[in-house]
């Protein structure tokens, strides 16, 4: 092999290794900022016969990327919703969801059941 070949063919292969680390470092900075606050919620039947979240109440700070994991242990689908957040699930019987969102306001805001208005759900508490 000439010397002109063995250059261009190095110069092809670094070409192809900067563009590899570009592409790797461009994804590395589109990837999801981890959680703040996770947690897992569970739906539940009370002693008293009320079917409630637990925790009631969530607390972060603005700012805050909010996990929740949405646990249902009842034997009907039941909703999550926190209209301040655009927040709304219905998780089916005995399943999970998770739902994400950025606590991007301070303030205390319902959580509420969309398919059942009578159950009580809770609030969420964002701190400035």
């Amino acid at each position: 092999m000439h010397r002109k070949q063995r250059i261009a063919i190095g110069g092809a292969l670094a070409s192809i290794a900067l563009a590899a680390c570009v592409a790797t470092a461009g994804h590395h900075e589109a990837a999801e900022k981890a959680p703040d606050v996770k947690l897992n919620v569970v739906n539940v039947l009370t002693a008293q016969g009320v079917k409630i979240w637990v925790p009631e109440s969530i607390f972060a700070k603005k700012g805050d990327v909010v996990e929740l994991r949405l646990i249902n242990k009842l034997d009907q689908e039941h909703g999550y919703k926190i209209a301040a957040f655009g927040v709304e699930k219905v998780v089916a019987a005995e399943a999970a969801e998770t739902v994400s969102f950025t606590a991007d306001k301070a303030g205390i805001f319902p959580i509420a059941c969309q398919l059942h208005p009578p159950h009580v759900a809770g609030q969420i508490v964002v701190l400035e």
